[in-house]
């Protein structure tokens, strides 16, 4: 299974009269998150996106369904909160990719950098917002799952090896 783990987008800051949970894409944040979907490799094929409920997160995930293709279906889950439990997340990935090409989760840090550094065993890195991990995931091996793709950011061209990618973010 490819999975691809989409930080979402800019937002608004929070404020007395915006709670965190509604903060919304910039102008800004929406034309970044269009620039990146449309260099995704799965760009124009079928897809799951599942999301944070969080409002940031579902509306880059719509973007990305958007601009992926018509086939794409989105789901929202908790386990993508910014404080959930990666493990929880690690377990429901791996059981929920059994026979499937394609899975796209959209979420916040610092959960998704921890999420990349389980299935990768590496050092934890810092996801840009709008920025997207690609990694292809090994069902048959929970102790090390997965394996870097690429690192895709708003603006710059796709990184592919992993030392630059996590250089890269530092």
């Amino acid at each position: 299974m490819v999975l691809y783990i989409i930080r979402h987008a800019e937002a608004v800051e929070a404020s007395a009269t915006l709670p965190e949970e509604w903060r919304y894409l910039t102008d800004k944040g929406r034309e970044t998150i269009e620039g990146v979907a449309r260099r995704l490799p799965e760009s124009g094929k079928s897809c799951t996106i599942i999301s944070s409920p969080l409002v940031r997160a579902v509306q880059t995930a719509q973007i990305v369904a958007e601009k992926c293709g018509r086939k794409c279906s989105l789901e929202i889950s908790g386990l993508l909160l910014p404080n959930a439990a990666v493990e929880q997340l690690v377990r429901f990935l791996l059981e929920r990719g059994s026979g499937t090409r394609s899975i796209m989760v959209v979420g916040h840090e610092p959960q998704l950098s921890a999420l990349v550094a389980r299935l990768l065993q590496h050092e934890e890195i810092q996801l840009k917002k709008a920025g997207c991990v690609v990694l292809e995931v090994n069902q048959t091996r929970p102790e090390n799952p997965a394996a870097f793709y690429s690192y895709v950011t708003p603006g710059k061209k796709p990184l592919k090896s992993v030392k630059k990618a996590f250089m890269a973010t530092a």
